[in-house]
């Protein structure tokens, strides 16, 4: 599938009626920058990926691979909307995904430190009762020293 995400910015900011300059300073990236990114020099970071796909209101997905060039405004915003809805139920246990991966092992790590900080609460009760038990150990050995000497 070809990837449209350079071109669809650049049919995203006309249609916005917004310069390369006034559209960098709103997204926090240089107008050479992103003139890059409309020409297919270079590919943003995640993150300006995210930034560009939220202030046009459009998901990565849709700013990647639809063609925007033939769409209006409201067209590429509603088809954005409706593919997202029905997208995220299909999604969400979709392992081979990259990001549900993620989301999956950041569940099963969460679930390590829970079962972690368990076994460490678990593993100070039991220093402390130790802990105890030598300083009573401590207490009869001092009696019995006593009782020896008198």
């Amino acid at each position: 599938m070809e990837n449209k995400f350079g071109s669809n910015i650049k049919v995203l900011r006309k249609k916005n009626k917004l310069t390369l300059e006034i559209l960098g300073k709103i997204l926090g990236v240089s107008k050479s920058a992103l003139s890059d990114y409309e020409n297919g020099h270079t590919v943003p970071s995640l993150d300006v990926c995210e930034t560009i796909g939220n202030y046009f209101g459009v998901n990565l997905d849709e700013l990647q691979n639809s063609d925007f060039s033939e769409m209006s405004l409201e067209e590429i915003q509603q088809n954005a909307k409706l593919r997202s809805a029905s997208k995220k139920e299909e999604d969400k246990n979709d392992l081979s995904d990259p990001y549900n991966q993620l989301v999956f092992q950041n569940k099963l790590l969460n679930q390590q430190v829970d079962g972690l900080q368990i076994q460490l609460q678990l593993v100070k009760q039991l220093f402390e009762s130790k802990v105890s038990e030598i300083k009573s150990l401590q207490v009869q050995i001092k009696l019995l020293e006593e009782k020896l000497n008198h």
